[in-house]
């Protein structure tokens, strides 16, 4: 059955067969809207003075038969002027949403456009709710959906079928990686969503902010103690619950909205799904860390050490905040992107104490080309080869840090030919390698980082002396350690314990 043929009425116990593997298409407050396809320009939401330009809004009014959603959002697109999207449409009738994608020469009035069309979607003024979250619902009006600043678990966990190649490679005793990986992967939280109707693709359900949920509890609340007190009857009974109800699936957009009828319904669809929803929003926290792992494995290829090819297994991921260069002080810096550094163990704890030192001389090879710099990859696999110690020591550490790479970014295929002006600008470079990652698996993390996650596939750069991209900053200031993926290098070939319970 499809979304477009569900009755608004349908009894929840009618569960829609829906496929569990339909694409999210916002995942977080910096997520960009996937049918704009900015996001594989390296399209950004708009940041300014402290605000997100990126909204979502629901509206549920049964008795109208009215159950809509809209998305509204600026996105910067490099090289190109500010771009604004509007999308507003019934749940299940993608095909005739009024769909808008523009492009602004002027910010200010991008702005205004954004101001005007979200104080006219729910009839309140923009800055007391960007500012002190200050809101009345009002009556045909939508009410905005609060997205958290972070990545849904339904786009952040491992994807279907990759927790038991995930746990395969976990250095905890099988059994106990099989049921973690599976407590961390995507599936049994689609799952979840869907049996509650909260899996449309077009809202972030999973990621919600804390005061939006402290709403939703404020309006479930209510609503127990207005049935329990409840006097009237008949028709006037009737009237509060349907009040509640809508009031319920304007704040937990559903799919398959319906007015309560009595306690089980309360009890079943009200309580325990907002009990679940919370949980799920721990949730994607918590796996939202689990995005390293999926940037490891999708960005690595063997290591070649003689006649061996070595592969890695990660024994622990530790987040750090190093002494030198604290990530506070970077997020004030422009273009930032989680990329993979390889070091030495012997080097680590002064990395650590004092950050990344730049290379001490110019060379026309991978790792020195850029001069007296400081070089990092979007692809593990370029940082693995520098953490493999030896045969007999197989273990090391790869290094992800945050890179700023400035407000002018210089591309090139071929060794720079003058390094020193390149480290007097500090400039950031971008060193085009024969593979790349793709694009279309990149994403926006917290603090507008971006996450260049993808599989490596051919770049459009064959001739080039790199194997990988390779990014250069030439101050120190522009680099701050995050995480030390802890690894073990192993034989290609050699047998793994299988992860089956």
């Amino acid at each position: 059955m499809g979304l477009a043929s569900l009755n608004l009425l349908q009894d929840p116990s009618e569960e829609p067969l829906e496929s569990i593997s339909t694409e999210l298409k916002l995942y977080g407050k910096r997520g960009v809207y996937k049918d704009t396809r900015l996001l594989e320009r390296g399209g950004q939401i708009f940041e300014k003075d402290g605000i997100l330009y990126s909204r979502a809004f629901s509206l549920c009014d049964l008795g109208r038969g009215l159950n809509e959603y809209c998305i509204m959002q600026l996105i910067t697109v490099p090289n190109s002027n500010l771009h604004s999207y509007y999308k507003k449409g019934k749940v299940g009738d993608d095909a005739n949403a009024v769909e808008r994608l523009e492009e602004w020469e002027n910010v200010d009035n991008a702005i205004k456009e954004f101001v005007r069309l979200f104080e006219e979607l729910t009839g309140n003024e923009f800055e007391p709710w960007e500012r002190e979250k200050k809101f009345e619902k009002k009556r045909l009006c939508f009410y905005p959906i609060d997205m958290d600043d972070g990545v849904d678990v339904r786009h952040g966990g491992l994807e279907l079928k990759q927790p038991v190649v995930a746990a395969a490679h976990s250095s905890l005793e099988p059994k106990i990686a099989y049921f973690m990986k599976i407590l961390c992967s995507q599936e049994i939280y689609r799952y979840a969503m869907m049996e509650m109707g909260l899996d449309s693709p077009d809202l972030p359900m999973g990621m919600l902010s804390d005061l939006h949920l402290e709403r939703c509890e404020e309006v479930l609340l209510q609503f127990v103690k207005a049935v329990k007190s409840m006097k009237e009857t008949g028709q006037k009974a009737e009237a509060v619950w349907s009040d509640y109800s809508q009031r319920w699936f304007t704040l937990l957009h559903s799919t398959r909205p319906f007015i309560f009828r009595d306690y089980q319904d309360l009890a079943d669809h009200g309580a325990a799904v907002f009990e679940t929803i919370r949980d799920i929003n721990v949730a994607s926290r918590l796996v939202g860390d689990m995005m390293i792992m999926k940037y490891l494995e999708t960005t690595y290829e063997p290591v070649r050490v003689g006649d061996m090819d070595y592969g890695v297994a990660v024994e622990n991921i530790f987040a750090v905040e190093p002494s030198a260069c604290p990530l506070d002080e970077i997020k004030k810096l422009t273009n930032k992107v989680l990329l993979w550094c390889g070091t030495r163990c012997s080097s680590m704890l002064r990395h650590l104490q004092k950050g990344f030192l730049p290379s001490v001389c110019s060379l026309p090879v991978p790792g020195y080309m850029f001069g007296k710099a400081i070089v990092s990859s979007d692809a593990a696999a370029e940082a693995a080869r520098y953490g493999f110690t030896a045969v007999d020591r197989p273990k090391g550490f790869l290094v992800l840090a945050v890179v700023s790479l400035g407000d002018q970014i210089i591309e090139v295929k071929s060794p720079p030919e003058d390094t020193k002006s390149l480290e007097e600008k500090k400039l950031g470079v971008k060193g085009w390698g024969k593979k790349k990652t793709d694009e279309s698996e990149h994403f926006i993390w917290k603090d507008d980082i971006k996450v260049p996650c993808g599989r490596l596939i051919p770049s459009e750069h064959g001739d080039s002396p790199l194997e990988y991209n390779e990014y250069a900053v030439y101050d120190p200031k522009q680099t701050s350690i995050r995480f030390l993926v802890e690894v073990k290098y192993e034989e290609m070939g050699a047998a793994l314990e299988t992860a089956e319970p």
